[in-house]
C-alpha cells in the first residue's frame, strides 16, 4: 500500500520530528511500500531540511515527491530526497546560501571560528546533495547558491532537480486504511478529547425545575 505525508509551512525541528514519526508508525503497522511525500515551504532550518533528506533516501519503501507551490531553500533538499521527484506545474524553486546568526557577538576566536566551520560544513553538505542528485558539478552549484537561484519548474525540469512536470496533485480517493497525514495534525490530535470537544454548562432554569419535579 502508499501512504501520503504533506510538509507545509516553516522547515523546523517540530516538523521533521511529526513526519519522522507518523511514517515511522505507518510502516511498522502497515504493510507500506511507496510513500508520496508532498512538500510546499518558504523553507528553514538547513540542517533539519538535510536530516529529513537523508531520513527519506534511506526508507526500505519507494519514496516521491511532489512539489507545489513554493519550494525554497531547506524544502528543496527534503524535495530531493525522493528517487521520483515530481513538480507540479507553476512551482518555484528557490536556491541561496544559508543565512545564520552568531550567538555571542563577543567571543574568543576559537568560538567565531567553530562557528564558521559549522558553517561551512553546512554549505558544503547543501552544495553535495544538490549535485549528486542532480548530476551537476559542484562548482556550478556553489555558483547557483552564491547568487541565489529561483527556478520555475520547466528549469528545474532541465537542470535535473526533477523527473517530471504535472498539471495536477494526483489526489483521488482511497479505500479504508489508506494513510495520509498533513504536518500539524499530530500535535492537533494528541489534545485531550475533553478540551477539543468541550461544550459549555447549559444553566438551568426555574421552568426546567419545575418540569423535573
Amino acid at each position: 500500500m502508499e501512504i501520503w505525508y504533506t510538509l507545509t509551512g516553516d522547515v523546523e525541528k517540530r516538523s521533521a520530528q511529526d513526519a519522522i514519526q507518523w511514517i515511522n508508525e505507518q510502516l511498522y503497522s502497515k504493510p507500506v511500500t511507496h510513500l508520496r511525500f508532498l512538500v510546499a515551504s518558504a523553507g528553514g532550518d538547513i540542517d533539519t531540511g538535510t536530516n529529513l533528506y537523508m531520513y527519506l533516501k534511506s526508507l526500505p519503501v519507494e519514496v516521491e515527491t511532489i512539489g507545489f507551490g513554493v519550494v525554497d531553500a531547506a524544502a528543496a533538499l527534503i524535495f530531493l530526497g525522493g528517487k521520483k521527484r515530481l513538480a507540479v506545474d507553476g512551482c518555484r524553486f528557490f536556491f541561496h546560501e544559508g543565512q545564520y546568526t552568531v550567538p555571542l557577538q563577543t567571543a574568543p576566536l576559537s568560538s567565531h571560528e567553530e562557528a564558521l566551520s559549522v558553517f561551512r560544513r553546512n554549505l558544503h553538505e547543501m552544495i553535495y546533495i544538490i549535485a549528486r542528485e542532480t548530476g551537476n558539478d559542484t562548482e556550478v552549484v556553489a555558483n547557483m547558491l552564491r547568487k541565489s537561484k529561483i527556478m520555475q519548474t520547466s528549469e528545474a525540469l532541465e537542470f535535473g532537480l526533477c523527473s517530471d512536470i504535472i498539471e495536477k496533485l494526483p489526489l483521488q480517493q482511497q479505500e479504508a486504511g489508506f494513510g495520509f497525514r498533513e504536518s500539524g495534525s499530530i500535535e492537533r490530535e494528541s489534545r485531550p478529547l475533553s478540551k477539543r470537544r468541550a461544550q459549555p454548562l447549559r444553566a438551568e432554569s426555574e421552568d426546567d425545575r419545575r418540569i423535573d419535579q
